[in-house]
């Protein structure tokens, strides 16, 4: 059972139990008031007993109380046989009494509460006791209370209907939900295994390549490498997280401060609390900038400035350093455009770079802390399914009652209109409304304005159709159009404010009932007969009442659990791609990483600096993407990266080159890679495509121990050694 159908069955068995007691209370003060009953004590202690239990019934019910039902049945089962002490005798027997009024809003309220065999075994015990109670005080005349019993099983059937139609709709919402919720869990989860892999990339990126990247440019390292090392490698492990809950941006800052060999002042209130999720992107953000300003900017001093503007956040990074011109960093460089930049972006904030060449760099991260609204969509789609569901009903239910019922009714007494083509202008007035009704519920659109001039005919057919009724004939049996012009009437105001439905139904019968003068029936009987056909009335505008409160908590119990599900989903797939990640680095940087935390790798000799120069080329690589061209993206990424490191390369490409997988492009790029990272001045790169195979050939005076170790069984390698040079060519040939 989905969420909207849950939602829906509670709240129509709440509301049903409610208004179940309002006109058993008003079913019951009717005749106490208005006539006296054969025996008046047996009245009163039968309406304050039935009060009584209606009231304990719905609180024990509503509390899983459904082992009362069949004293329920019971007690309205006593009542009706009761009738020789509680309904005084007419002439000729109205039947339309409070008991009716009583045990027609109870088959109405069961088919909120019973199964469809426990509502037809209700309803079919109800009518027995009624009949036999009616026996018993008239033996005479009891069959002609028959009509009235056949309304009672109508409306225990039109009930049934009603709610089977309606929690019809419930489901077909609920069958929406969940199939966007399924589209937008599978775009949730390959979105969050993208944004993992970018974090994973930028994390490796902000921690262990700029480590090895420092350690191999000989910046002096002291006490912090040991310990950047070791975070670092709980990184490249894939043990890093993000934390929860609200944490404090500026202590969360100076602990990233804390491990750049930089000195750092502030310009910070103290403290500024955000949420964990935002503080690690902005503490992310300034890493990189502290990073970049120890590699590039030539001094050993930044300043960070903070500040919050209501739901904004402001971080800055700034140096007096060499500065550069943004507009001229190359496509494939990562710290700038990708590490700060888009991470800020896909985080929902923004990032901004302010720098010339010569006046120090400005690091701008901006963040908005606004939480994206949830679950409204689902509320559209939920109340419009349901509520389209119970308009098809009540609309069903108006033709039915206008053709099964009221046209006989017509048709039998027909000479007694005055004149009769009055009767079927109204009857014709009432179909044309319900029919363009159905035209707009069709085509799923509003009625809008249009359900004014619909009122307006409804109000002037049943004025036509009271007039035309001899007055002595008025609300009784010649009467059909009474009740059905207040069904027409929730039919066109369904979707209005439940105060203006209320208001102008009761209109409709008060206007009746002015018209009317000497009624055919009793005060007492047209009481009842109003209270039964309006408690019906009254209830189904209730439910559209209380519909878009159902649809709200619907919807955010089906986006609770939708996240909960999606959040599943995601941790299996990230925690299986992670352990992937990490496993192509676990042989190669992670060793490194553990000596340099452990103080078994010195950073001072020289094996150490170029192997931690080799293994920053090879993440370097990592970050570098082009979906037109990655294995050249990631060869220009390794030259850009050597020539900031002083070496003079020459790059050049030849051919066409086939589409390469990823695991060839990664044996095809390591010897280059690792020679260009380890030159001690020169390097030629050459690379030569065709569609018969893919060379990548470097020669560079690097040391061979390094260059060498780089096998794959998908490339051809050879590898020659001429001096202080090496000569290693890579090719693999497509089958």
């Amino acid at each position: 059972m989905g969420s909207a159908e849950r939602e829906l069955l509670r709240t129509g068995i709440r509301y049903s139990l409610g208004v179940r007691m309002v006109v058993v209370l008003v079913s019951t003060l009717a005749p106490l008031i208005l006539e006296s009953a054969p025996v008046p004590a047996a009245m009163v202690v039968a309406a304050a007993g039935v009060n009584a239990w209606s009231a304990w019934y719905a609180y024990r019910f509503a509390r899983r109380g459904r082992w009362l039902v069949p004293a329920d049945v019971a007690v309205l089962g006593a009542v009706c046989l009761s009738q020789v002490w509680t309904v005084p005798a007419r002439e000729p027997p109205a039947g339309v009494t409070w008991i009716i009024g009583v045990a027609g809003i109870t088959v109405i309220a069961y088919a909120w509460q019973l199964s469809l065999a426990g509502h037809a075994a209700a309803t079919v015990i109800v009518m027995a006791a009624y009949l036999t109670g009616a026996a018993i005080a008239d033996p005479h005349g009891w069959l002609e209370v028959a009509p009235v019993q056949l309304w009672l099983v109508i409306e225990a059937a039109l009930s049934r209907a009603l709610y089977l139609l309606v929690r019809h709709g419930a489901r077909s919402a609920d069958a929406a939900v969940a199939r966007g919720e399924r589209a937008r869990r599978d775009a949730a989860v390959a979105e969050a295994r993208r944004d993992d892999e970018r974090e994973y990339l930028a994390a490796l990126h902000d921690t262990a390549s700029a480590t090895l990247l420092m350690v191999a440019s000989g910046v002096p390292c002291g006490h912090w490498l040991a310990e950047q090392a070791a975070r670092d490698l709980e990184v490249v492990n894939g043990r890093y997280r993000t934390a929860s809950g609200d944490v404090d941006l500026v202590a969360h800052l100076r602990e990233v401060a804390r491990s750049i060999p930089l000195t750092v002042r502030w310009d910070a209130p103290d403290p500024v609390i955000v949420p964990a999720v935002e503080a690690a992107t902005l503490a992310h953000g300034v890493r990189e900038a502290l990073t970049n300003v120890v590699r590039h900017a030539g001094v050993g001093e930044a300043v960070i400035s903070l500040c919050r503007n209501e739901d904004t956040v402001t971080v800055e990074v700034a140096d007096q350093g060499a500065g550069f011109d943004p507009l001229h960093v190359k496509g494939h460089r990562y710290g700038v455009t990708r590490s700060i930049v888009e991470r800020m972006a896909r985080a929902g904030g923004r990032a901004e770079v302010i720098s010339r060449p010569g006046h120090g760099t400005r690091v701008r991260l901006v963040r908005t802390l606004i939480a994206p609204d949830a679950g409204g969509a689902d509320v559209e789609t939920i109340s419009t399914n349901v509520f389209q569901a119970l308009r098809w009903s009540v609309l069903a239910m108006n033709l039915i009652i206008l053709y099964g019922l009221d046209l006989p009714r017509l048709l039998s007494s027909k000479e007694n209109y005055r004149p009769l083509w009055a009767q079927l202008v109204t009857l014709g007035t009432l179909t044309g409304v319900s029919l363009v009704v159905a035209g707009y519920l069709w085509r799923r659109r509003p009625l809008g304005v249009v359900r004014w001039p619909l009122v307006a005919a409804v109000f002037a057919a049943s004025i036509l159709g009271t007039v035309s009724v001899p007055g002595g004939l008025r609300l009784g049996f010649a009467h059909w159009s009474e009740g059905d012009a207040a069904w027409t009437i929730v039919l066109v105001l369904l979707d209005s404010r439940f105060a203006v439905l209320v208001g102008l139904l009761a209109a409709q019968y008060l206007m009746i009932f002015a018209l009317s003068g000497a009624a055919a029936i009793a005060l007492a009987d047209v009481v009842n007969a109003t209270v039964i056909v309006l408690g019906y009335q009254v209830s189904v505008g209730i439910v559209a009442a209380a519909l878009r409160p159902v649809a709200v908590t619907a919807a955010a119990s089906a986006h609770q659990q939708e996240m909960l599900r999606t959040a599943r989903a995601v941790a299996d797939l990230v925690h299986r791609d992670r352990a992937a990640r990490c496993a192509e680095l676990a042989g190669t940087t992670a060793p490194l990483l553990a000596g340099l935390a452990g103080g078994t790798a010195d950073p001072g000799e020289p094996a150490v600096r170029r192997a931690c120069a080799v293994e920053a080329a090879r993440l370097r690589r990592l970050f570098a993407t082009d979906p037109d061209d990655p294995l050249s993206h990631e060869l220009r990424a390794c030259v850009e990266l050597a020539e900031r490191n002083g070496i003079a390369v020459q790059f050049a490409e030849r051919g066409v080159k086939p589409d390469v997988p990823d695991a060839v492009r990664r044996a095809l790029t390591g010897p280059a890679l690792a020679a260009l990272a380890t030159a001690a001045s020169t390097a030629r790169l050459t690379v030569i495509g065709s569609p018969e195979a893919v060379t990548v050939s470097v020669v560079a005076d690097a040391p061979v121990e390094f260059v060498a170790p780089f096998s794959s069984p998908e490339v051809d390698m050879s590898t020659r050694v001429d001096g202080d040079r090496v000569w290693i060519k890579a090719t693999w040939r497509p089958a």
